[in-house]
C-alpha cells in the first residue's frame, strides 16, 4: 500500500555520499523538508500546528529533486520501513525510516531560463488564503471529475 503526502518544499539539501562500511559503493542520500501543515478548505486559514517533515531520498532519486525549487508544491509517495538490532550493551533497539520513492509536482515546475515563463492572467491572481493550487491536467487546465 502506498502512502502519500502533499506539501510545499521548504528546503532541499545537497546530495551526501555515505561511505560503505564493507568497502563497496557509497550510499547516496539527499534530505528535504516538506511543509504539510493543513489549511481549512473553506477559509484557507493555516493550522496553528505546524507539520514540517524532514524526508530523504536515496540513490537515483537524489537527482529528481533537481527539478523542484523551494516553494514548489509536491506529492511524495513513501513507504514506512522498520528494523531492529541489538546494540553493544545488549539492548534491543528499533528504528523506523520513511523511504520516499516517488516525487510529483502539483504545479508547473520552474522552467529553464531559455523558455519564457507564462504570466498568469489577471483572473488567476494567487491569494494567501489559497492552501495549494488546484489539480491541473498536463495542459495546466483545472481538472474536474464530472462525467460530462
Amino acid at each position: 500500500m502506498s502512502n502519500q503526502i502533499t506539501g510545499r518544499l521548504v528546503y532541499i539539501g545537497q546530495p551526501q555520499e555515505i561511505p560503505s562500511k564493507s568497502g563497496g559503493n557509497p550510499f547516496l542520500k539527499r534530505e528535504f523538508l516538506l511543509d504539510a501543515t493543513t489549511h481549512d478548505p473553506y477559509t484557507g486559514e493555516r493550522s496553528q500546528y505546524e507539520n514540517v517533515l524532514p524526508l530523504e531520498v536515496s540513490g537515483d532519486k537524489c537527482a529528481e529533486l533537481d527539478q523542484f525549487r523551494t516553494g514548489d508544491v509536491i506529492t511524495v509517495s513513501f513507504a514506512l520501513q522498520g528494523r531492529e538490532w541489538t546494540n553493544q550493551d545488549g539492548q534491543l533497539k528499533r528504528m523506523v525510516s520513511i523511504r520516499c520513492y516517488k516525487l510529483e509536482g502539483r504545479q508547473p515546475m520552474h522552467q529553464p531560463a531559455s523558455v519564457p515563463a507564462q504570466q498568469p492572467s489577471p483572473t488567476q491572481t494567487p491569494t494567501m488564503a489559497q492552501a495549494f493550487p488546484p489539480d491541473v491536467d498536463a495542459n495546466g487546465n483545472p481538472k474536474d471529475d464530472l462525467p460530462f
